[in-house]
Protein backbone atom coordinates (compact mmCIF):
# COMPACT_ATOMS: atom_id res chain seq x y z
CA UNK A 1 0.00 0.00 0.00
CA UNK A 2 1.50 3.42 -0.56
CA UNK A 3 0.75 7.14 0.56
CA UNK A 4 1.03 7.70 -3.67
CA UNK A 5 -2.77 7.64 -4.53
CA UNK A 6 -2.64 10.87 -2.54
CA UNK A 7 -3.69 14.02 -4.60
CA UNK A 8 -0.70 14.92 -6.69
CA UNK A 9 1.10 17.87 -6.18
CA UNK A 10 0.23 20.50 -9.01
CA UNK A 11 -3.04 19.20 -10.17
CA UNK A 12 -4.76 21.55 -8.46
CA UNK A 13 -3.21 24.38 -10.54
CA UNK A 14 -6.10 27.77 -10.40
CA UNK A 15 -6.36 29.10 -13.93
CA UNK A 16 -5.24 32.28 -13.62
CA UNK A 17 -7.89 35.12 -14.07
CA UNK A 18 -8.31 36.95 -17.37
CA UNK A 19 -8.04 40.81 -16.71
CA UNK A 20 -11.66 42.37 -16.91
CA UNK A 21 -10.44 44.77 -19.04
CA UNK A 22 -9.15 41.86 -21.91
CA UNK A 23 -11.04 41.92 -24.78
CA UNK A 24 -13.47 38.82 -25.21
CA UNK A 25 -11.81 37.99 -28.32
CA UNK A 26 -8.05 37.41 -27.17
CA UNK A 27 -10.27 35.48 -23.88
CA UNK A 28 -11.64 33.15 -26.64
CA UNK A 29 -8.17 32.81 -28.62
CA UNK A 30 -6.10 32.28 -25.75
CA UNK A 31 -8.89 29.15 -24.38
CA UNK A 32 -8.72 27.92 -28.00
CA UNK A 33 -4.96 27.63 -27.75
CA UNK A 34 -4.73 25.89 -24.66
CA UNK A 35 -7.12 23.66 -25.85
CA UNK A 36 -4.67 22.63 -28.77
CA UNK A 37 -2.48 22.35 -26.18
CA UNK A 38 -4.24 20.31 -23.76
CA UNK A 39 -5.11 17.94 -26.68
CA UNK A 40 -1.53 17.14 -27.53
CA UNK A 41 -0.08 14.51 -25.65
CA UNK A 42 3.18 15.09 -24.83
CA UNK A 43 5.84 11.84 -25.64
CA UNK A 44 8.27 12.42 -23.81
CA UNK A 45 7.01 12.38 -20.59
CA UNK A 46 5.88 8.20 -20.84
CA UNK A 47 10.20 6.99 -20.47
CA UNK A 48 9.35 9.37 -17.09
CA UNK A 49 6.10 7.53 -16.52
CA UNK A 50 8.18 3.90 -17.15
CA UNK A 51 10.92 4.46 -14.85
CA UNK A 52 8.67 6.01 -12.07
CA UNK A 53 7.03 2.51 -12.25
CA UNK A 54 10.24 0.83 -12.36
CA UNK A 55 12.18 2.42 -9.78
CA UNK A 56 9.11 2.54 -6.78
CA UNK A 57 8.37 -1.49 -7.80
CA UNK A 58 12.25 -1.28 -6.48
CA UNK A 59 10.93 0.59 -3.38
CA UNK A 60 7.79 -1.22 -2.87
CA UNK A 61 10.01 -4.32 -3.04
CA UNK A 62 12.11 -2.88 -0.42
CA UNK A 63 9.62 -1.63 2.53
CA UNK A 64 7.40 -4.19 3.58
CA UNK A 65 10.66 -6.55 4.20
CA UNK A 66 13.54 -3.96 5.41
CA UNK A 67 12.44 -3.89 9.18
CA UNK A 68 12.74 -8.07 9.05
CA UNK A 69 15.78 -7.77 6.38
CA UNK A 70 17.95 -5.55 9.19
CA UNK A 71 16.88 -7.77 12.27
CA UNK A 72 17.77 -11.05 10.56
CA UNK A 73 19.41 -10.58 7.60
CA UNK A 74 22.03 -8.03 8.92
CA UNK A 75 21.22 -9.30 12.61
CA UNK A 76 21.07 -5.99 14.15
CA UNK A 77 19.76 -4.75 17.36
CA UNK A 78 16.07 -3.73 17.80
CA UNK A 79 17.69 0.29 18.37
CA UNK A 80 19.30 -0.62 15.20
CA UNK A 81 16.91 -2.00 12.88
CA UNK A 82 14.75 1.47 14.45
CA UNK A 83 17.49 4.01 13.14
CA UNK A 84 17.69 2.12 10.17
CA UNK A 85 14.04 2.28 9.22
CA UNK A 86 14.04 6.05 10.79
CA UNK A 87 16.72 7.28 8.06
CA UNK A 88 15.80 5.58 5.46
CA UNK A 89 11.87 7.06 5.72
CA UNK A 90 13.22 10.04 6.81
CA UNK A 91 15.46 10.16 3.45
CA UNK A 92 12.93 8.78 1.32
CA UNK A 93 10.56 11.27 2.01
CA UNK A 94 12.22 14.14 2.37
CA UNK A 95 15.90 13.69 1.62
CA UNK A 96 15.34 16.49 -1.09
CA UNK A 97 14.77 18.77 1.00
CA UNK A 98 18.62 19.84 1.63
CA UNK A 99 18.57 19.49 -2.29
CA UNK A 100 16.22 21.86 -2.65
CA UNK A 101 18.47 24.80 -3.58
CA UNK A 102 20.78 23.22 -5.33
CA UNK A 103 18.23 21.16 -7.48
CA UNK A 104 15.96 24.26 -8.76
CA UNK A 105 17.13 25.08 -12.14
CA UNK A 106 19.34 21.85 -12.75
CA UNK A 107 18.16 19.87 -15.76
CA UNK A 108 15.40 17.53 -14.37
CA UNK A 109 16.05 14.38 -16.35
CA UNK A 110 19.71 14.33 -15.94
CA UNK A 111 19.43 14.70 -12.00
CA UNK A 112 16.58 12.04 -12.16
CA UNK A 113 18.63 9.87 -13.57
CA UNK A 114 21.68 10.83 -11.57
CA UNK A 115 19.30 9.97 -8.47
CA UNK A 116 18.59 6.59 -9.79
CA UNK A 117 21.90 5.75 -10.04
CA UNK A 118 22.56 6.89 -7.01
CA UNK A 119 19.82 4.78 -5.06
CA UNK A 120 20.89 1.44 -7.21
CA UNK A 121 25.10 2.15 -5.90
CA UNK A 122 23.91 2.39 -2.31
CA UNK A 123 21.54 -0.53 -2.52
CA UNK A 124 24.42 -2.64 -3.70
CA UNK A 125 27.35 -1.72 -1.36
CA UNK A 126 24.52 -2.86 1.29
CA UNK A 127 25.41 -6.32 0.26
CA UNK A 128 28.88 -6.43 1.23
CA UNK A 129 28.42 -4.45 4.41
CA UNK A 130 27.53 -6.06 7.84
CA UNK A 131 28.33 -2.77 10.26
CA UNK A 132 25.60 -1.02 11.86
CA UNK A 133 26.69 2.75 11.17
CA UNK A 134 27.53 1.98 6.99
CA UNK A 135 24.38 0.33 6.86
CA UNK A 136 22.56 3.02 8.09
CA UNK A 137 24.24 5.83 6.18
CA UNK A 138 23.93 3.36 2.37
CA UNK A 139 19.85 3.30 3.36
CA UNK A 140 20.08 7.09 4.10
CA UNK A 141 21.88 7.92 0.80
CA UNK A 142 19.61 5.78 -1.26
CA UNK A 143 16.26 6.94 0.32
CA UNK A 144 17.40 10.45 -1.01
CA UNK A 145 17.97 9.12 -4.45
CA UNK A 146 14.21 7.75 -4.22
CA UNK A 147 12.97 11.20 -2.63
CA UNK A 148 14.93 13.31 -5.36
CA UNK A 149 13.15 11.00 -8.16
CA UNK A 150 9.85 11.49 -6.78
CA UNK A 151 10.40 15.54 -6.46
CA UNK A 152 12.26 15.57 -10.14
CA UNK A 153 9.48 13.77 -12.01
CA UNK A 154 6.29 15.77 -10.39
CA UNK A 155 8.48 19.15 -11.63
CA UNK A 156 9.31 17.88 -14.87
CA UNK A 157 5.25 16.48 -15.54
CA UNK A 158 4.14 19.73 -13.98
CA UNK A 159 6.48 21.97 -16.64
CA UNK A 160 5.73 19.33 -19.36
CA UNK A 161 2.39 19.18 -19.47
CA UNK A 162 0.51 21.55 -21.40
CA UNK A 163 -3.02 22.82 -19.82
CA UNK A 164 -4.38 22.04 -17.11
CA UNK A 165 -6.38 18.78 -18.04
CA UNK A 166 -3.50 17.35 -19.90
CA UNK A 167 -1.63 17.66 -15.71
CA UNK A 168 -4.23 16.10 -14.31
CA UNK A 169 -4.40 13.27 -16.75
CA UNK A 170 -0.48 12.92 -16.59
CA UNK A 171 -0.71 12.87 -12.99
CA UNK A 172 -3.40 10.62 -12.55
CA UNK A 173 -1.19 8.36 -14.85
CA UNK A 174 1.85 8.77 -12.31
CA UNK A 175 -0.55 7.76 -9.54
CA UNK A 176 -1.48 4.61 -11.83
CA UNK A 177 1.58 3.77 -11.92
CA UNK A 178 2.57 4.17 -8.37
CA UNK A 179 -0.22 2.06 -6.96
CA UNK A 180 0.61 -0.68 -9.91
CA UNK A 181 4.16 -0.69 -8.39
CA UNK A 182 2.75 -0.72 -4.85
CA UNK A 183 0.71 -4.03 -5.73
CA UNK A 184 3.60 -5.80 -7.52
CA UNK A 185 6.75 -4.54 -5.60
CA UNK A 186 6.17 -6.54 -1.91
CA UNK A 187 5.61 -9.66 -4.00
CA UNK A 188 9.00 -9.31 -5.88
CA UNK A 189 10.44 -8.32 -2.35
CA UNK A 190 8.97 -10.91 -0.27
CA UNK A 191 9.71 -13.66 -2.84
CA UNK A 192 13.41 -12.72 -2.86
CA UNK A 193 13.63 -12.17 0.50
CA UNK A 194 16.40 -14.92 2.41
CA UNK A 195 17.71 -13.75 5.84
CA UNK A 196 20.50 -16.37 5.20
CA UNK A 197 21.32 -14.25 2.13
CA UNK A 198 20.55 -10.90 2.44
CA UNK A 199 22.79 -9.44 -0.66
CA UNK A 200 20.41 -11.29 -2.84
CA UNK A 201 17.53 -8.78 -2.86
CA UNK A 202 19.45 -5.52 -2.89
CA UNK A 203 21.41 -6.91 -5.63
CA UNK A 204 18.18 -7.36 -7.67
CA UNK A 205 16.80 -3.94 -6.62
CA UNK A 206 20.34 -2.01 -7.46
CA UNK A 207 19.97 -3.77 -11.03
CA UNK A 208 16.54 -2.46 -11.10
CA UNK A 209 17.92 1.62 -10.54
CA UNK A 210 20.42 1.15 -13.07
CA UNK A 211 17.84 0.25 -15.53
CA UNK A 212 15.36 3.23 -14.31
CA UNK A 213 18.48 5.41 -15.23
CA UNK A 214 18.64 4.28 -18.39
CA UNK A 215 14.11 4.77 -18.91
CA UNK A 216 15.25 8.14 -17.72
CA UNK A 217 18.30 9.17 -19.92
CA UNK A 218 15.46 8.30 -23.00
CA UNK A 219 13.79 10.86 -21.97
CA UNK A 220 16.64 13.53 -22.25
CA UNK A 221 16.00 16.28 -24.73
CA UNK A 222 15.99 19.48 -26.26
CA UNK A 223 13.33 20.48 -23.31
CA UNK A 224 15.32 19.34 -20.17
CA UNK A 225 15.38 22.94 -18.66
CA UNK A 226 15.79 23.76 -15.15
CA UNK A 227 13.63 22.83 -13.04
CA UNK A 228 11.00 25.84 -12.30
CA UNK A 229 12.90 28.63 -14.23
CA UNK A 230 12.44 32.03 -13.06
CA UNK A 231 10.68 30.80 -9.67
CA UNK A 232 11.00 31.68 -5.82
CA UNK A 233 13.32 29.00 -4.72
CA UNK A 234 12.85 27.42 -1.84
CA UNK A 235 13.90 28.73 1.91
CA UNK A 236 13.81 27.11 5.31
CA UNK A 237 13.41 30.28 6.88
CA UNK A 238 10.68 31.74 4.14
CA UNK A 239 8.97 28.31 5.41
CA UNK A 240 9.41 28.90 9.25
CA UNK A 241 8.27 32.50 8.83
CA UNK A 242 5.37 31.37 7.43
CA UNK A 243 4.61 28.94 10.23
CA UNK A 244 5.38 31.19 12.70
CA UNK A 245 2.52 33.41 11.53
CA UNK A 246 -0.17 30.81 10.52
CA UNK A 247 -2.58 28.97 12.73
CA UNK A 248 -3.82 27.36 10.47
CA UNK A 249 -0.82 25.87 8.96
CA UNK A 250 0.97 24.99 12.44
CA UNK A 251 -2.46 23.11 12.64
CA UNK A 252 -1.94 21.15 9.73
CA UNK A 253 1.11 20.30 10.34
CA UNK A 254 0.71 18.81 13.84
CA UNK A 255 -2.14 16.89 12.67
CA UNK A 256 -0.59 15.30 9.88
CA UNK A 257 2.63 14.20 11.33
CA UNK A 258 0.35 12.25 13.92
CA UNK A 259 -1.18 10.61 11.03
CA UNK A 260 1.71 9.91 9.20
CA UNK A 261 3.11 8.24 12.60
CA UNK A 262 0.04 6.20 12.65
CA UNK A 263 0.92 5.42 9.12
CA UNK A 264 4.76 4.55 9.44
CA UNK A 265 3.13 1.59 11.17
CA UNK A 266 2.40 -0.38 7.82
CA UNK A 267 5.93 -0.86 7.01
CA UNK A 268 7.94 -0.97 9.97
CA UNK A 269 5.42 -3.11 12.62
CA UNK A 270 3.55 -4.81 10.69
CA UNK A 271 6.25 -6.53 8.80
CA UNK A 272 7.13 -7.92 11.67
CA UNK A 273 4.26 -8.81 13.23
CA UNK A 274 3.24 -10.47 9.80
CA UNK A 275 6.72 -12.42 9.67
CA UNK A 276 5.82 -13.35 13.26
CA UNK A 277 2.40 -14.81 12.81
CA UNK A 278 2.28 -15.84 9.10
CA UNK A 279 4.01 -19.34 7.69
CA UNK A 280 4.17 -18.14 3.80
CA UNK A 281 6.22 -15.17 2.54
CA UNK A 282 3.67 -15.00 -0.89
CA UNK A 283 0.40 -14.97 1.54
CA UNK A 284 2.44 -11.71 3.93
CA UNK A 285 3.08 -10.17 0.40
CA UNK A 286 -0.58 -10.31 -0.18
CA UNK A 287 -1.40 -8.19 2.98
CA UNK A 288 0.05 -5.39 1.35
CA UNK A 289 -1.06 -5.66 -2.61
CA UNK A 290 -4.42 -6.36 -1.46
CA UNK A 291 -3.89 -2.60 0.11
CA UNK A 292 -2.60 -1.18 -3.07
CA UNK A 293 -5.64 -2.88 -5.08
CA UNK A 294 -8.04 -1.23 -2.99
CA UNK A 295 -6.54 1.96 -3.60
CA UNK A 296 -6.69 1.37 -7.09
CA UNK A 297 -9.96 0.62 -7.03
CA UNK A 298 -12.04 2.77 -4.33
CA UNK A 299 -9.86 6.14 -4.32
CA UNK A 300 -11.18 8.00 -7.47
CA UNK A 301 -15.01 7.20 -5.73
CA UNK A 302 -13.85 7.88 -1.99
CA UNK A 303 -12.68 10.95 -3.54
CA UNK A 304 -15.75 11.94 -4.79
CA UNK A 305 -17.40 11.34 -1.23
CA UNK A 306 -15.25 13.63 0.38
CA UNK A 307 -15.54 16.41 -2.46
CA UNK A 308 -19.68 15.90 -2.08
CA UNK A 309 -19.15 15.71 1.85
CA UNK A 310 -17.13 19.27 1.25
CA UNK A 311 -18.93 20.92 -1.28
CA UNK A 312 -22.42 20.32 1.33
CA UNK A 313 -20.40 22.04 4.18
CA UNK A 314 -17.79 19.91 5.53
CA UNK A 315 -14.09 20.80 6.00
CA UNK A 316 -10.93 19.22 6.01
CA UNK A 317 -10.43 18.71 9.43
CA UNK A 318 -13.62 15.99 9.70
CA UNK A 319 -11.45 14.44 6.92
CA UNK A 320 -8.15 14.00 8.71
CA UNK A 321 -10.39 13.29 11.99
CA UNK A 322 -12.55 10.42 10.08
CA UNK A 323 -9.01 8.90 8.82
CA UNK A 324 -7.49 8.99 12.17
CA UNK A 325 -10.19 7.12 13.91
CA UNK A 326 -10.49 4.32 11.20
CA UNK A 327 -6.57 3.99 11.64
CA UNK A 328 -7.66 3.64 15.06
CA UNK A 329 -10.44 1.18 14.41
CA UNK A 330 -7.68 -0.95 12.06
CA UNK A 331 -4.97 -1.04 15.06
CA UNK A 332 -7.92 -2.39 17.27
CA UNK A 333 -9.10 -4.99 15.15
CA UNK A 334 -5.46 -6.07 14.97
CA UNK A 335 -4.95 -5.86 18.84
CA UNK A 336 -7.78 -8.21 18.58
CA UNK A 337 -6.86 -10.51 15.82
CA UNK A 338 -4.14 -12.72 18.18
CA UNK A 339 -2.67 -13.90 14.62
CA UNK A 340 -5.97 -14.41 12.90
CA UNK A 341 -5.29 -14.08 9.38
CA UNK A 342 -8.88 -13.37 8.42
CA UNK A 343 -9.54 -10.96 10.87
CA UNK A 344 -5.73 -9.34 9.71
CA UNK A 345 -6.84 -9.19 6.19
CA UNK A 346 -10.09 -6.96 7.55
CA UNK A 347 -7.79 -4.99 9.55
CA UNK A 348 -5.90 -4.07 6.49
CA UNK A 349 -8.65 -2.93 4.79
CA UNK A 350 -10.02 -0.27 7.13
CA UNK A 351 -6.23 0.95 7.63
CA UNK A 352 -6.48 1.18 3.76
CA UNK A 353 -9.74 3.65 3.56
CA UNK A 354 -8.32 5.23 6.70
CA UNK A 355 -5.56 5.78 4.26
CA UNK A 356 -7.82 7.09 1.40
CA UNK A 357 -9.12 9.46 3.30
CA UNK A 358 -6.33 10.91 5.82
CA UNK A 359 -3.95 11.39 2.55
CA UNK A 360 -5.71 13.19 0.44
CA UNK A 361 -7.04 15.87 3.08
CA UNK A 362 -3.91 16.38 4.08
CA UNK A 363 -2.78 16.72 0.53
CA UNK A 364 -5.63 19.02 -0.23
CA UNK A 365 -5.09 21.45 2.83
CA UNK A 366 -1.36 21.39 2.04
CA UNK A 367 -2.10 23.10 -1.68
CA UNK A 368 -4.73 25.23 -0.38
CA UNK A 369 -2.11 26.97 1.67
CA UNK A 370 0.68 26.78 -0.90
CA UNK A 371 -2.09 28.73 -3.23
CA UNK A 372 -1.48 32.02 -1.14
CA UNK A 373 1.85 31.80 -1.23
CA UNK A 374 4.15 32.36 -4.51
CA UNK A 375 6.98 29.85 -3.54
CA UNK A 376 7.88 27.33 -6.49
CA UNK A 377 6.40 24.19 -6.80
CA UNK A 378 9.46 22.84 -4.87
CA UNK A 379 9.20 24.52 -2.27
CA UNK A 380 5.79 23.46 -1.79
CA UNK A 381 6.21 20.04 -2.50
CA UNK A 382 9.45 20.07 -0.10
CA UNK A 383 7.32 22.26 2.55
CA UNK A 384 4.86 19.31 2.14
CA UNK A 385 7.36 16.20 2.80
CA UNK A 386 8.76 17.64 5.66
CA UNK A 387 5.93 16.88 7.76
CA UNK A 388 5.70 13.73 6.01
CA UNK A 389 9.23 12.80 6.71
CA UNK A 390 8.88 13.89 10.24
CA UNK A 391 6.18 11.41 11.17
CA UNK A 392 6.90 8.64 8.96
CA UNK A 393 10.30 8.72 10.65
CA UNK A 394 9.52 8.70 14.20
CA UNK A 395 6.53 6.12 13.01
CA UNK A 396 9.23 3.88 11.51
CA UNK A 397 11.97 4.19 14.32
CA UNK A 398 9.15 3.37 17.11
CA UNK A 399 7.67 0.18 14.75
CA UNK A 400 10.95 -1.18 13.73
CA UNK A 401 12.73 -0.06 17.63
CA UNK A 402 9.87 -1.04 19.82
CA UNK A 403 7.69 -3.72 18.48
CA UNK A 404 9.89 -6.78 18.70
CA UNK A 405 10.81 -5.83 22.59
CA UNK A 406 6.93 -5.31 23.15
CA UNK A 407 5.97 -8.12 21.52
CA UNK A 408 8.29 -10.33 23.75
CA UNK A 409 7.79 -8.44 27.30
CA UNK A 410 3.90 -8.05 26.72
CA UNK A 411 2.19 -9.40 23.44
CA UNK A 412 1.49 -7.98 20.00
CA UNK A 413 -2.15 -7.14 21.09
CA UNK A 414 -0.21 -4.43 23.88
CA UNK A 415 2.17 -3.00 21.26
CA UNK A 416 -1.28 -2.31 18.79
CA UNK A 417 -3.26 -1.19 21.61
CA UNK A 418 -1.40 1.41 22.11
CA UNK A 419 -1.08 2.56 18.39
CA UNK A 420 -5.32 2.62 18.80
CA UNK A 421 -4.97 4.69 21.71
CA UNK A 422 -2.69 7.27 20.33
CA UNK A 423 -4.59 7.24 16.93
CA UNK A 424 -8.20 7.52 19.46
CA UNK A 425 -6.20 11.12 21.42
CA UNK A 426 -5.42 11.90 18.05
CA UNK A 427 -8.36 12.33 16.59
CA UNK A 428 -10.58 13.66 19.83
CA UNK A 429 -7.81 16.65 19.36
CA UNK A 430 -9.08 17.16 16.12
CA UNK A 431 -12.32 16.93 16.93
CA UNK A 432 -12.25 18.88 20.16
CA UNK A 433 -10.06 21.73 17.68
CA UNK A 434 -12.40 21.68 15.05
CA UNK A 435 -15.51 22.76 17.20
CA UNK A 436 -13.15 25.18 19.00
CA UNK A 437 -12.19 27.31 16.30
CA UNK A 438 -14.60 26.36 13.68
CA UNK A 439 -16.00 30.08 12.92
CA UNK A 440 -12.05 31.15 12.78
CA UNK A 441 -10.91 28.57 10.60
CA UNK A 442 -14.64 28.51 8.11
CA UNK A 443 -13.51 29.06 3.94
CA UNK A 444 -9.47 27.88 5.64
CA UNK A 445 -9.97 24.28 6.28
Amino acid sequence: MSSGPHLAPGTRRRAAPLSESAPAQDAAASQAVDGQREGAPDRAVRPLLAQYFLAFANYFSLTPVLAVLVRQGWHQAGAVAGLALLAFSVSARAGSIVLSRWLDGQPGIRMLAIANVLTGTCFLATAAVSMALPLILLLAAGGTGVSVNGLIVRSVVAQRATGSRSRVTAFAKLNVMLNLAAAIGPIIGTTLFDAAAPWRLMVVLAGGYYVAAVFALTAVSSKDSGLNPGAKRFSLPRYWAALRSSAFLRQLMAASTVGWVLYAQLYSALPLYLFSVIGSRLQVATYFTMGAILIVLLQVPVSKLVTALLARGADLSTMLCAGVSLFAIAFSVLALAHGNEAVIYGAVAIFTLGEMLFAPSVDTAFMAAAEESAISFVATYTGKQFTLAVGEGLGAFVGGGLFVYVKDAYSPSAYWASCAALGVLAACALSVRRVRGSRARAGRW
